[in-house]
């Protein structure tokens, strides 16, 4: 085996497991499970879901985020394994840098959300996103895709990235369809239909 080859193959090698470390660090770093896995205190069921708290907690917010995920439709909390909830800013994902911070965020069935300040909304938004997940990705439908581009000023939303807008308006307006029913339904009447007919709570 010449030296050249050799070269080549101990230069493969690094490069495989340069590859391998990286996407490595990157499933740490872009999940949060991973990340609180080794901090993280079991703090009991509430509504099927696992519920764990995570460094420095603020025990009121924590208190009242319990308070809204017991209130929380059973058709949304059967969506959610795990509950996190961590005294740290919650970094967004996405294409960009610098984008801030979030209250709460979703990865296929487990939430995690900050205890940094209280919002009424974002237990029902992060439930709405596993929702979301568990069946099939709604916010991509023709049907759902369809809503999102007719009542796209009804539901303010914020997204790291122009592709997560239609998520975010699916998670936004569900929490909106369980917080102020009266207001969407007169806002946006085929949204207020749409979640009525997916939960069937105001029937």
């Amino acid at each position: 085996m010449s030296e050249s080859f050799r070269k080549m193959i101990r230069l493969a090698v690094i490069i495989f497991l340069s590859a391998t470390v990286g996407i490595l660090l990157g499933q740490f770093v872009s999940n949060y499970e991973m990340r609180f896995m080794l901090s993280r205190e079991y703090c009991g069921d509430v509504s099927g879901i696992e519920i764990y708290a995570v460094g420095n907690v603020d025990r009121e917010n924590f208190v009242k985020h319990l308070e809204m995920l017991v209130d929380a439709p059973e058709q949304l909390t059967e969506c959610c394994d795990r509950m996190y909830f961590t005294g740290t800013d919650l970094e967004i994902p996405a294409h960009d840098s610098g984008l801030g911070d979030a209250l709460g965020l979703t990865q296929d069935r487990m939430i995690c959300i900050s205890t940094r300040s209280f919002s009424t909304y974002v237990v029902f938004h992060e439930l709405f996103h596993a929702y979301d997940n568990v069946h099939g990705t709604l916010s991509e439908t023709a049907e759902f895709l369809q809503l999102y581009s007719e009542n796209e000023r009804a539901v303010p939303v914020f997204a790291s990235h122009r592709s997560a807008y239609a998520a975010e308006f699916f998670a936004q307006a569900g929490a909106l369809y369980l917080l102020m029913p009266m207001e969407l339904s007169f806002s946006a009447p085929g949204l207020y239909e749409y979640y009525n007919n997916m939960l069937n709570i105001y029937n």
